[in-house]
């Protein structure tokens, strides 16, 4: 499974939804000429060692648990919305034009 989704098409850049090893993550990513490129970083894994790994948010290691940790994101978000006094869709809209940014 690898699925880009564009969050600013000024830059072609986003994150691409990517499962490797039973562990499914999002990794920065950006588009150019319709080939994926994922961002990598050097990430320090040990004392004075460091190794060149994609750039990522880890999110689960089931489907399940990938949706359940985004849900949890996605109601910390309409939360803080409402703190911030914005009036957030409801969790499932599919209507992008509602989206205030």
């Amino acid at each position: 499974m690898s699925d880009f989704i564009c969050t600013n098409e000024q830059y072609s850049s986003g994150f691409e939804v990517n499962e490797y090893q039973g562990r499914i993550s999002l990794i920065s990513a950006r588009e150019s000429n319709g080939k994926i490129y994922q961002k990598w970083g050097e990430q320090e894994i040990g004392k004075d060692k460091t190794k060149r790994l994609p750039v990522s948010v880890e999110l689960g290691s089931s489907r399940e648990d990938a949706i359940e940790n985004l849900k949890m994101a996605i109601a910390k978000l309409q939360v803080a919305g409402m703190e911030q006094g914005a009036n957030p869709p409801p969790y499932g809209a599919t209507d992008v034009d509602d989206v205030p940014f």
